[in-house]
C-alpha cells in the first residue's frame, strides 16, 4: 500500500482526480486478492484484460495531463526545491519527462494486453457431450490437426 496516502478514498477534502485515482488503484488490488481464489474462465480472462486495456489507456493519458500541467506548474507560481540544491524548474522539467516516458512506455503493455485480449476471445470450452468421435468433429467443427514444431 502506499505510504503516502494516509486519507480516505471517501474524504471530500481530497480532490476528485485523487479520489478516483485511490479507488481505481484499490479496486485493482481488490481484484488481484479475489483473482487468485477464482476457478479459472476464459470469459474471466477476456473480461478483465478488456479492463486492463482501458486501465492502461487511462494511467497513459492521465501521465499525458499530468506531464503538461508539471511542465507548466511554476509559470504563475513562485516554486522551490526543498533541498535548496536544486534549480526547481528544472526539477520540473526532468519530472515531467519521466511523466512523458511513463505515458510512452504504457504504449508497449498496452498492445500487449491488447493481443492477449484477442487471442483469449478465440477460446471456448467444450462440453464433452457435444464431442462426437465418429465424425472427428466437436461441437460441429473440424477438430484441428495437431501441430508439431
Amino acid at each position: 500500500m502506499n505510504t503516502h496516502t494516509n486519507t480516505h478514498i471517501d474524504d471530500p477534502d481530497i480532490p476528485e482526480a485523487v479520489r478516483e485515482a485511490r479507488a481505481g488503484a484499490k479496486s485493482w488490488r481488490a481484484a488481484v486478492l479475489a483473482q487468485r481464489t477464482a476457478v479459472s474462465d476464459h470469459a474471466d480472462f477476456y473480461a478483465m484484460t478488456a479492463d486492463v486495456v482501458d486501465t492502461l489507456a487511462a494511467v497513459g493519458s492521465l501521465a499525458e495531463v499530468l506531464a503538461r500541467q508539471v511542465a507548466h506548474y511554476g509559470d504563475n507560481r513562485p516554486v522551490y526545491d526543498d533541498t535548496r540544491v536544486a534549480d526547481p524548474r528544472e526539477r520540473l522539467d526532468a519530472a515531467a519527462m519521466d511523466l512523458y516516458e511513463l505515458a510512452a512506455r504504457l504504449r508497449s503493455p498496452d498492445r500487449i494486453a491488447n493481443t492477449f485480449w484477442s487471442r483469449i476471445s478465440h477460446i471456448g470450452v467444450h462440453d464433452p457431450a457435444d464431442v462426437n468421435d465418429s465424425d472427428s468433429s466437436i461441437g460441429g467443427a473440424q477438430v484441428p490437426a495437431e501441430v508439431t514444431r
